[in-house]
């Protein structure tokens, strides 16, 4: 199994939506703790779309995805919220660009199908605390920062 590297001050964490679409004030919160540990936040650009319940359409979604996977500065990456749309898109994605840049993906529920295809792939992730509850479980997020940051 390949671990990304772990996180460190300065680096660049990506907020996408792979699934059920959230509010811009659902997700700032996030992004306010992570800039706290010292990270810089980009989000994908149809994060705060919506299509039906969506995050966007399948396509936008799915591009989203892409270009979190192929972003070559991130070193991980956040969904946004799960619910249901991530098996949708996942047959969308290439994924061979992690092997020479991996990166963190982390998330739950709906994005196990995301973490399924990590695994088939050798590829570690985390299953855990998305960004649109990380003020609702303090003690789950400071266990993701942790496992980000490889603190023991």
């Amino acid at each position: 199994m390949k671990q990304p590297p772990f996180l460190k001050t300065g680096d660049t964490i990506l907020i996408i939506g792979t699934a059920r679409a959230r509010d811009k004030h659902q997700i700032e919160p996030a992004i306010a703790i992570l800039k706290s540990w010292g990270l810089q936040v980009e989000l994908g650009t149809n994060l705060f779309k919506k299509h039906h319940q969506f995050a966007g359409t399948d396509e936008q979604r799915a591009a989203d995805l892409q270009w979190a996977v192929d972003h070559k500065k991130a070193k991980a990456v956040l969904i946004a919220g799960g619910g249901y749309g991530t098996l949708r898109i996942i047959d969308k994605v290439n994924f061979n660009s992690l092997k020479k840049n991996p990166k963190w993906f982390v998330g739950y529920s709906d994005t196990t199908i995301l973490q399924a295809r990590l695994q088939q792939l050798k590829m570690a992730s985390i299953h855990g605390t998305m960004t649109f509850q990380f003020t609702k479980n303090k003690e789950a997020t400071k266990s993701i920062k942790s496992l980000l940051f490889g603190e023991r």
